[in-house]
């Protein structure tokens, strides 16, 4: 069963989803979820993977149940409140999963804090493209309120673009979760866009998976990202794109299941 929680921090709150199993049987796995997403998207995976994982799905400052950063969104500083939910939860050492933005979390947790993420997971690894990265801010750019609802199908669009197979449900939930998210949207993208992402990845020690679907606009940069890697495994899904984890849930939870199970 998935239940929620909240923490306090120096900014505000913190919204977590967590499930499974007690706190002492076995490492506990920490997902980040993609933007505008939130903590929802991985109420799928968390169902595949609670009998086997103590799971934590954290809202990320500024995206759904969470306060905002009062400076607006910023990727170590989000990777600090994700550490902060580790300490007060007294989790010693977890395993790591980012999808997307969640992904340029991830890797900064764990720069911040190497000794504490015992496996690094990465779902569509923003590794950019200097054509990416001077795009993707303006794939978050808002859209003007207007009267005739306008916004309201442009960011439909906008969400459908992202992969055929989402049903209409979730798209509405992500369509919500932008205009919810506020400038916090733009920000992540921005901050992505401004990250020395390879960097980061090159100083991964950890055994780290790299994955896609064959669909996702990041799939490009999954054989260079795995390229970057000390210690990689590289594996793709076929047909799926940025929905991934909720239109095929249980394929991603075999994939983390034989990557962090193997000890």
């Amino acid at each position: 069963m998935v239940e929620r929680a909240y923490l306090k921090l120096d900014h505000g709150q913190l919204h977590y989803r967590h499930s499974g199993m007690g706190p002492g049987a076995g490492i506990p796995l920490l997902l980040l979820h993609q933007s505008p997403s939130d903590s929802r998207m991985y109420g799928k995976l968390m169902t595949e993977l609670d009998s086997e994982f103590r799971l934590l799905a954290p809202d990320t400052p500024g995206f759904g149940s969470s306060d905002p950063l009062p400076a607006g969104v910023n990727l170590e500083v989000c990777a600090a409140a994700m550490l902060a939910l580790l300490d007060a939860l007294d989790i010693e050492q977890c395993h790591l999963f980012g999808h997307h933005t969640g992904a340029a979390v991830a890797v900064e947790l764990a720069a911040l804090a190497p000794q504490r993420i015992k496996r690094v997971a990465l779902c569509g690894p923003p590794l950019l493209s200097p054509e990416l990265r001077a795009a993707l801010p303006g794939k978050a750019a808002p859209f003007p309120i207007d009267r005739d609802g306008s916004h309201l199908l442009g960011m439909w669009q906008r969400m459908a673009g992202k992969e055929a197979a989402a049903s209409p449900q979730l798209l509405l939930r992500e369509v919500m979760s932008a205009f919810a998210a506020g400038d916090s949207y733009a920000q992540s993208y921005q901050a992505v866009a401004a990250q020395d992402f390879e960097s980061l990845l090159r100083g991964l020690r950890q055994p780290t998976l790299v994955f896609a679907g064959s669909e996702d606009i990041l799939y490009p940069q999954l054989e260079p990202s795995f390229a970057c890697l000390q210690n990689g495994y590289l594996r793709e899904v076929d047909g799926a794109a940025s929905y991934i984890c909720e239109t095929r849930p249980a394929e991603v939870a075999g994939l983390l299941r034989e990557f962090l199970l193997d000890d």
